[in-house]
Order: structure tokens, then C-alpha cells, then sequence
């Protein structure tokens, strides 16, 4: 279908459903890439705390709630909405609190 058999409200609609998905591919993409982060410092502080370091196991976790943070608000911003709303600003705590029982629990 050409631009040229579209009305100019038409065309403003198929311009703006096309640029929801640029953005919901841009941001599966990105936490794509961002995921694989927030899912090995978790794996990565266990195998630390086998070895006895539990100081840097916290560390670890720390940074994956900081990681997590940048995570969902980069998302968010990437989506067009606000980066930070009380209910997703849980989900970065709630990362390490359960990797934190899958080490220690």
C-alpha cells in the first residue's frame, strides 16, 4: 500500500502503530541484552558465596538491584512512559531479595 491511498488521518494512524512497534523491538532488545545481566550476577554472587566471600556476594547483589533499576526505567522510557512508578520501583528490590534467599535460603 502506497502513502499515496492514504488519507492524512490514516496515514498519521499507520505512522503511529508503526512507531509502537519500533518501540516495543527497541525495548525487547534491550532487555535482551540488559537481562543477561541481571540474571548472571545472581548466578555469579552464588558461586561467590560458595567460596566463602559473602561480603562480595552482597555486593553483587547490590549491583544487581542498581542494574535492575536502570533496567526497568531505560524500558520504560524506551516504551514512552514514566521511568518510575511505586509499583516498578518493587521489582528491582524484589530481584535480589529472592536471589538473596535462593543463596542464603
Amino acid at each position: 500500500m502506497s502513502t499515496d491511498s492514504l488519507s492524512a488521518e490514516e496515514y498519521r494512524r499507520e505512522l503511529a502503530a508503526l512507531n509502537r512497534v519500533r518501540r516495543r523491538v527497541a525495548a525487547l532488545g534491550f532487555l535482551t541484552v540488559i537481562g543477561h545481566g541481571v540474571i548472571a550476577l545472581p548466578v555469579v554472587a552464588h558461586h561467590v558465596e560458595a567460596q566463602g566471600r559473602t561480603s562480595d556476594a552482597v555486593i553483587l547483589l547490590v549491583v544487581t538491584a542498581f542494574v535492575t533499576t536502570v533496567a526497568i526505567a531505560v524500558t520504560r522510557l524506551i516504551l514512552g512512559h514514566r521511568p518510575m512508578t511505586p509499583l516498578w520501583a518493587l521489582a528491582p528490590v524484589a530481584v535480589p531479595l529472592v536471589a538473596a534467599w535462593w543463596i542464603w535460603g
